[in-house]
């Protein structure tokens, strides 16, 4: 069985293994404390990114999901797209600490950057996207959607109408997605703007672990998916996304992209509903999107 273990405990196992690799004089600067635990090991430029909700459920398959985030992060990086490389020399392969899974990458201080215009987003988006396109390592088949059929599983037992009608969406959606006309390629899987970071060298993407075989417009949606929940539909990034691709000539982009837009809502709403009705997440901002989201997921059926 594995042990579960304190932060201030991980914190110390961690400062301890480092040192083995040359890490010396540990001074660990939490960043971040979600589903992963984000460690600056200061005075190092090396984050350490220590997965901890994940490595409980996940465990036999940790090293593979580490692993493939690593080289995915790696091909990126080849293919001229921005992002957060894994450390120099040290960052080539997880490690596991004590049963707990752990990968090192570089530390980017968090810099003050002008917002991005809708443009500059679908461009960051587009270069991300159109690069995965082409990765040719394997992945799991809509690997990050299976996770929010577990969350509709659990939530299953609620008797909030609210989330009933999310689920039925939820079933109506999954069969769709499911279906044999639906394309599915090489994705991000999480591309939302939280996981852009502002680094001195520009805006670099992040957080590789939810690379999956989804819906062509999947980080497109991702994206825009809660820009689109809290600021409607006139909100400028997915008004610029859905004009692009009206441009296209085939209705059938824009109707593709609305649909896994709503796709994309359901899975924010009732994953992050799930994990923070199980003591993991935010249950405020997940409320809110629960309050949110059947208005929002009716005015995208009547667009399409």
């Amino acid at each position: 069985m594995l042990k579960l273990f304190t932060k201030d405990e991980l914190l110390s196992q961690v400062v301890s293994f480092v040192e083995t690799i040359g890490l010396t004089e540990v001074m660990p600067v939490v960043l971040s404390d979600g589903g992963n635990l984000i460690i600056h090991l200061a005075p190092h430029p090396v984050v350490a990114r220590i997965s901890t909700f994940g490595s409980i459920q996940v465990r036999d398959h940790a090293y593979t999901i580490l692993n493939r985030e690593l080289h995915v992060a790696n091909y990126l990086r080849s293919y001229g797209v921005p992002v957060l490389s894994p450390a120099e020399r040290l960052g080539t392969t997880p490690y596991n600490v004590n049963g707990t899974w752990l990968t090192l990458w570089n530390y980017e201080p968090w810099t003050e950057l002008q917002a991005l215009s809708p443009s500059e987003s679908v461009q960051l988006v587009s270069l991300l996207s159109g690069a995965m396109r082409h990765y040719p390592g394997e992945l799991p088949v809509l690997g990050v959607w299976e996770r929010s059929c577990q969350s509709a599983l659990r939530l299953a037992k609620q008797s909030d109408l609210r989330i009933r009608s999310l689920l039925h969406d939820f079933q109506e959606t999954n069969e769709q997605i499911r279906s044999q006309e639906m394309f599915l390629v090489p994705c991000h899987g999480d591309a939302h703007k939280g996981n852009l970071l502002p680094s001195p060298s520009g805006w670099k993407w992040m957080d590789f672990e939810d690379v999956s075989l989804m819906p062509i417009h999947w980080d497109m949606a991702s994206y825009v998916g809660n820009l689109v929940l809290f600021g409607g539909l006139q909100e400028p990034t997915f008004r610029f996304m859905l004009e692009q691709l009206e441009q296209t000539a085939i209705s059938i982009n824009a109707e593709s992209f609305t649909f896994t837009v709503s796709a994309r809502i359901l899975m924010s709403t009732l994953g992050n509903l799930d994990y923070a009705l199980e003591g993991h997440g935010d249950l405020p901002f997940a409320t809110r999107q629960l309050e949110l989201a059947e208005g929002i997921l009716s005015e995208l059926k009547r667009l399409k």
